[in-house]
């Protein structure tokens, strides 16, 4: 089974791929390729000069997951390629992307990326499980976990990428198999019994 957590930065998403891959030793996990990335730092410094690379490179990271994992029946994937897009649509509206760039990346994600992967069948998720959480949350967990970058983040940028992702599940919820988890108040534990009793 090839699962995706998917959910705004603060959603839980990489907490619970890490249990649910505990639980499950014999699936393969993909972790968010956050740690390698060269551009992350500064680009939380100075995203209007650093977007397109940034999310050039994850679009790329997350091709390469992909590709992987060609072959492997059960994986789960800590957020995945279709997602980029919404960080993209986020970063236009907030004009940190000019729209050049912005239509390059589009193009390419359409026509190149995505042709590929759906060519090589890669990218068909048996379960995407949706993390929501109101913003406060989202942005009170960021600030407890401290990572100084985010920190360096206008909040607004969460609030819209929040927004961002309930129009993307809105598009996209009659598409895929998805689970819908409502996060706020639910523990860690409560929320991988959730997905195990769907994946039952």
């Amino acid at each position: 089974m090839r699962i995706i957590l998917s959910g705004v930065v603060g959603a839980g998403k990489s907490t619970i791929s890490e249990e649910l891959s505990k639980r499950y030793a014999d699936y393969l996990l993909m972790n968010e390729p956050v740690k390698e990335n060269p551009y992350l730092d500064e680009y939380y410094r100075n995203p209007q000069q650093i977007a397109f690379k940034m999310q050039v490179y994850m679009l790329m990271a997350r091709s390469q997951q992909l590709k992987l994992t060609k072959g492997k029946t059960n994986v789960i994937f800590d957020r995945s390629v279709m997602e980029d897009v919404i960080f993209v649509e986020v970063l236009k509206e907030l004009q940190l992307i000019n729209v050049t760039d912005y239509q390059v990346y589009c193009d390419f994600y359409h026509n190149v990326v995505l042709d590929s992967i759906y060519l090589d069948n890669l990218i068909t998720p048996d379960l995407i499980v949706f993390l929501r959480v109101s913003s406060s949350t989202a942005i009170q967990r960021i600030k407890v976990r401290a990572r100084a970058s985010e920190l360096l983040i206008d909040e607004n940028y969460w609030v819209l990428l929040n927004e961002k992702y309930e129009q993307w599940y809105e598009k996209h919820k009659t598409k895929f198999n998805f689970l819908v988890i409502e996060s706020d108040n639910k523990s860690i534990d409560e929320i991988t019994n959730i997905i195990i009793d769907k994946l039952k």
